[in-house]
């Protein structure tokens, strides 16, 4: 990957529906290399997917929660969460280090509605949980800095 790549990446990242083109009049390239280089860093992995920034809110899920959960029954963590894939509040499962083992993004209609789908995860995954719900976001999508900082340690 060189410098383009990185601008590229940065551009599709902050506005995932920007047209290749304005990519292209920004970095002083043509379109087609920016078609190209975007087409290849899809098929090499460097781009997953482009996707929306959803206002939950807006889409009738204003609350919003993080579920900590442990996998008691030492299902293995790729088991629960596909059980847990079942439930369609659950936005996102993700192994965690810590005194939990999983932390699932879960939006809900209300504080009542979040009530019946923790039921629903407890069903699932029996036991210790911790839920946290959202009040504010201030900061959400960022990118870190690209190229990744060769050392572990540099803020800059």
């Amino acid at each position: 990957m060189d410098s383009l790549d990185y601008q590229i990446i940065e551009y599709l990242a902050e506005d995932g529906r920007i047209p290749f083109s304005q990519i292209a009049e920004r970095v002083g390239k043509s379109t087609a290399t920016i078609h190209q280089r975007a087409r290849r860093l899809r098929e090499q992995g460097y781009i997953d997917s482009i996707s929306a920034d959803l206002n939950w809110e807006a889409l009738g899920y204003p609350v919003d929660a993080s579920v900590s959960i442990r996998d008691n029954e030492s299902r293995g963590l790729e088991i629960l969460a596909e059980s847990l894939s079942a439930i369609p509040f659950v936005i996102s499962a993700e192994a965690v280090t810590g005194e939990f083992d999983l932390m699932l993004n879960v939006k809900a209609r209300s504080s009542s509605h979040l009530g019946v789908v923790l039921d629903e995860i407890r069903r699932i995954a029996p036991g210790p949980s911790r839920t946290v719900v959202t009040l504010n976001t201030y900061i959400s999508g960022r990118i870190p800095p690209l190229p990744a900082p060769d050392t572990p340690n540099s803020s800059s």
